[in-house]
């Protein structure tokens, strides 16, 4: 009889254990999910760019041309990430000679769902 409980306490032990490595078991802890998920989003919304310097007759759409986005991305988008990333060009022309910011993607693949 002692073997038989034996085996039965070593089998729910080990049973415990995979549940915890497998699932874990912070889901039952207190922490807010919606803070965590805003923070992960907002992390993978981090741009991936490279730096160019601009030469005379530059514009934001020629660089953008030159050097185009890694993913599908539309203009917008893509105006509101240059803006991000070189916020002092907003009210600015390009000056040549400038080394600026071009978004080319998102670190992270977007699932947001934004």
């Amino acid at each position: 009889m002692r073997p038989f409980v034996l085996t039965a306490i070593i089998i729910i032990i080990a049973f415990v254990v995979k549940v915890d490595l497998t699932e874990g078991s912070l889901q039952f802890s207190a922490f807010s999910l919606k803070n965590s998920d805003t923070a992960l989003c907002e992390k993978q919304r981090e741009p991936n760019y490279i730096t160019v310097q601009t030469i005379q007759g530059d514009t934001i759409h020629s660089l953008f041309a030159l050097h185009p986005a890694k993913v599908p991305m539309t203009f917008p988008e893509r105006l509101e990430l240059f803006y991000q990333l070189n916020p002092h060009l907003q009210l600015q022309a390009l000056i040549p000679g400038e080394n600026i910011k071009l978004p080319l993607s998102f670190e992270f693949e977007n699932k947001c769902g934004k």
